[in-house]
């Protein structure tokens, strides 16, 4: 029995995370850890029966999760924010194979966590990491590019002319998938496809990246082969099947989860990514570019900028003028240190609410 611990375990990673473990005879729950939601918590405590359970609010967060992660054979990494970041280190520094679905761990980290990603101890659960990476197994020869599929958000049919001037209530209404406020707007605007693409840059380096529309979200990423054949995952989309195929990598046999036919799916079809439509996608590859503190302030500055999207103190086009003026006014330097990222998020941060008061006065 593989012991797991569930890092964000009331999140929707985490509750998926958990219903994997408990259909599998080949996984056991060791602990589950949360934020605030202590509620829900002490519900899968009693359901689950982990032998830890705790919220990082209510005590020591590094004590916290030294008792989940310590005497657990895997972790999954479902922590969101740059809170995820820590918790991946610990794992590092304990040796622990890491299931990582916290995105700042390697768009901001990444460099931190080199040790861990040349080890090979992570195993993404981003369902278009996860197919890049069953698609990559098996590749005797170095592959020609990865391609990663993006829904297009809720503006993507939405005139050009109109998309800056976007009301909160279309930018939620996401044609897929319901999802908290700050993805949603960060499906929009493609901000979170260029986190993946910064991930996947870390996971899969020297591997040429390019982006694609795909509405129905079938295909989950692709890969072409040294030979021009392409390889790719297929389906509807359902998180518990990345989830199962890491927790169980490499060698325990993952449950059944989807059943479903490809008459099912309908047509597929893609179409390029529109510079134009996308400007925030732009920004934050151009910050990935730079490098170093540089993604830490871009994601900070969409945070702010989202926030104050949401509150109605900006238009939605000004989210890309934000983080590309934080960008531009950062004072980059080599990711040396957590604090470093510590430190950069909160000067980011202020730089950013400057230019959203800048904004709302102007």
């Amino acid at each position: 029995m593989r012991k797991v611990a569930v890092l964000g375990s009331t999140g929707s990673i985490g509750k998926q995370a958990l219903e994997v473990i408990r259909n599998s005879p080949s996984l056991s729950l060791y602990s589950i850890v949360c934020g605030s939601s202590t509620g829900v918590l002490e519900e899968q405590n009693e359901r689950y029966g982990p032998f830890y359970a705790a919220s990082c609010f209510s005590s020591d967060p590094e004590e916290v999760l030294l008792r989940a992660v310590e005497g657990a054979d895997m972790v999954l990494n479902g922590i969101v924010g740059s809170a995820g970041l820590r918790a991946s280190l610990l794992c590092q520094c304990l040796g622990k194979p890491l299931a990582l679905a916290n995105k700042e761990s390697l768009v901001i980290g990444s460099q931190l966590m080199q040790p861990h990603l040349e080890a090979g101890m992570i195993i993404p659960v981003d369902s278009e990491h996860s197919t890049i990476f069953r698609c990559l197994m098996g590749e005797t020869e170095p592959v020609r590019s990865m391609t990663l599929t993006a829904s297009g958000g809720s503006l993507r049919d939405l005139p050009l002319e109109d998309v800056y001037s976007a009301s909160p209530q279309a930018v939620l209404d996401h044609p897929t998938w319901e999802m908290g406020g700050r993805i949603t707007v960060d499906s929009a605007t493609m901000v979170n496809k260029a986190f993946e693409v910064l991930e996947a840059r870390a996971l899969f380096p020297g591997i040429p990246i390019d982006v694609v529309i795909h509405r129905s979200s079938i295909v989950h990423s692709l890969v072409q082969c040294a030979d021009g054949a392409w390889k790719a995952l297929m389906g509807f989309p359902d998180m518990k099947v990345p989830i199962a195929w890491a927790l169980h990598f490499p060698g325990l046999g993952s449950p059944g989860i989807a059943d479903e036919s490809p008459l099912d799916w309908g047509n597929l079809s893609f179409q390029p990514l529109e510079g134009q439509r996308y400007p925030a996608f732009t920004e934050v590859l151009r910050a990935g570019d730079i490098g170093g503190t540089a993604p830490a302030a871009a994601n900070a500055a969409d945070e702010v900028a989202v926030a104050a999207f949401l509150a109605g103190m900006i238009p939605f086009g000004e989210i890309s003028g934000i983080i590309g003026k934080v960008v531009d006014e950062h004072v980059v330097q080599p990711v040396d240190s957590l604090e470093k990222l510590y430190e950069t998020d909160e000067t980011a941060r202020t730089a950013a609410r400057k230019a959203v008061e800048h904004i709302c006065y102007r």
